[in-house]
């Protein structure tokens, strides 16, 4: 055991490290700090002469004439009378672009299951995403009692894009392909 350190002795030898590390840094910091203010400060660079607020007081034929008063210049602006009025409310024929409101209709949406995190108001003409699963399921089911037009009536729709949302988006639907038409893999 005669090269073995015993811990205490290890512990006092890195507290003894710490305070000689912590005593070469703060050495002569004072003088350090005292030299670094005590060095010149650099010049700063001159002003340009269109910069200066002093112009008028080197020119005093200047100042004089920017603070006195013309008479010509006030009779002609009293003879001045503004009247505003708002012209009236036009709206501008964008080409067919739909220009939204400030204030668009909303309406209440038919809630699902997760009532806290379901989205309670949407616009008029726009259908939440629990809705239009609602909707195409409905149709899937009883195609002849939920048709376009009611769906249309019901969320407040346009007909065109409820008949492209029934056609072109089919949800809940599985295909099954049959044997034979598969390519069989050959071990090789």
């Amino acid at each position: 055991m005669r090269g073995a350190v015993p811990a205490a002795a290890a512990a006092a030898a890195a507290a003894m490290g710490g305070r000689l590390v912590r005593a070469l840094r703060a050495f002569n910091v004072e003088s350090r700090a005292h030299r670094e203010i005590s060095k010149e400060k650099p010049t700063p660079a001159p002003h340009h002469p269109t910069t200066r607020l002093d112009a008028l007081t080197e020119h005093p034929a200047i100042r004089e004439k920017v603070y006195s008063k013309d008479d010509r210049l006030l009779t002609l602006l009293k003879d001045v009378y503004v009247e505003s009025r708002d012209p009236p409310g036009q709206v501008k024929d964008g080409g067919g672009e739909h220009v939204p409101c400030k204030q668009e209709e909303k309406r209440i949406t038919k809630l699902g299951q997760f009532e806290y995190l379901d989205i309670k108001k949407v616009t008029k003409g726009k259908i939440s995403i629990v809705e239009a699963l609602l909707l195409l399921n409905n149709h899937k089911l009883h195609p002849k009692i939920w048709t376009a037009e009611k769906i249309a009536a019901e969320y407040s729709l346009e007909l065109t894009e409820v008949n492209s949302l029934l056609e072109f988006f089919i949800p809940f639907t599985m295909q099954e392909f049959p044997k034979e038409t598969r390519k069989a893999i050959k071990p090789t």
